[in-house]
This record gives C-alpha cells, sequence and structure tokens, in this order.
C-alpha cells in the first residue's frame, strides 16, 4: 500500500470568498527528498518565510526554481474557487480531487493542513473519508514557517493567486508551469 504525505495551504480568506485558492503538495516515501530539495531552493534564494512576507524578487526566482525541479513535477496541485465561502469544504474538496489524481490504487495518507484548528481535525478527518480519502488523521500545522513543504504550498498559493491578479511575470511563470504540468489545476 502506498503511503501519500499531503501538505496543504490556502488564501483569500480575506477577499470573502471572491477568490479561495487551494495548494497541495503530495509526496510519497521519498517525502524527505522533496523536503530536501524544497530547502536547497530556499537556501539559493534566500527565500525562507511566507510567500507574502518574501521579497517579490526572491518570489520570483524561488518560483523559477521550483518549477524546474524535477522533484516536483507531479506533486503540486491548486484549485481555485470563485464567490465561495464555504473555506473548510473547499479544501477538503482540492485534497481528495488532488489524492484521486495521484493514480489509482489502495493509499494512506497523512495530511497536514495549515492553520487548521485542532478543534476541527477530527471534522476534516470524517469528511475526507466520506470522500473516499484513506488515511491517518488529517493535523493542523500551527507553525506553517517550520515546514519546508507547508511553505512549498503556501508559495504555490501565491504565484496562483499573483498570476489570478494579473501581475504579468507571475502569470507567466504560472501558465508555463500548468502547461507544462508542473502543477495541476484541478477543476472547481
Amino acid at each position: 500500500m502506498r503511503h501519500l504525505f499531503c501538505y496543504v495551504d490556502e488564501t483569500g480568506q480575506d477577499t470573502r470568498g471572491v477568490l479561495f485558492i487551494v495548494a497541495v503538495v503530495i509526496a510519497e516515501d521519498d517525502v524527505e527528498a522533496v523536503r530536501q530539495a524544497c530547502e536547497r531552493i530556499e537556501r539559493a534564494t534566500g527565500k525562507r518565510a511566507k510567500w507574502i512576507k518574501t521579497r517579490y524578487a526572491r518570489r520570483l526566482e524561488y518560483a523559477r526554481q521550483v518549477l524546474a525541479e524535477s522533484a516536483f513535477r507531479g506533486r503540486l496541485y491548486a484549485a481555485t474557487h470563485l464567490n465561495q465561502r464555504d473555506y473548510l469544504r473547499l479544501t477538503l474538496q482540492t485534497i481528495a480531487e488532488a489524492l484521486k489524481d495521484t493514480g489509482g490504487g489502495k493509499y494512506e495518507a497523512t495530511i497536514r493542513i495549515d492553520g487548521l484548528p485542532r478543534t476541527q481535525e477530527r471534522l476534516a478527518t470524517l469528511e475526507l473519508r466520506r470522500m473516499g480519502v484513506a488515511g491517518g488523521r488529517v493535523k493542523g500545522v500551527r507553525r506553517d514557517e517550520n515546514d519546508a513543504l507547508i511553505r512549498l504550498a503556501d508559495a504555490i498559493c501565491g504565484l496562483c493567486r499573483a498570476a489570478r491578479e494579473d501581475q504579468p511575470e507571475m502569470k507567466a511563470l504560472w501558465e508555463r508551469a500548468v502547461k507544462a504540468g508542473v502543477v495541476r489545476e484541478l477543476e472547481k
């Protein structure tokens, strides 16, 4: 049985649902190798904090290097939801769709969601099972800056949002990444 590790972040609650984006990073047994690739790119670009706290030039270089890194191909997912405010349901739906996209077969998933309150972990686990996701418990991550893969999910959200907000360089980078299959956009 495959074991999948999911790292999830979202952005857009500040828009009151006008634009809500969820990003999922999925790794298998090679999760440490994927984390190390992410940390190597962070060191090379000087990006260590959340996307919004990072200078534009570093964001751009980080995104370029991540999207060129073969270790991330087929592991990055994003979904954009418009004019919806059921944030937890949308987040869980995106996770379920990303896991479904990884290919069939039996798997067990360990899921880490940035900012998920402890009081919602059990509810999220049960809801994902109802959606057909097999696996262990969902855990909220309270200090997103402590995990490179949560920071990667945060960066994918930030890149997608910048593209949706028509920032030219970010939009061009996003479109190339989607076209090349580095990031998979999930159906809304």
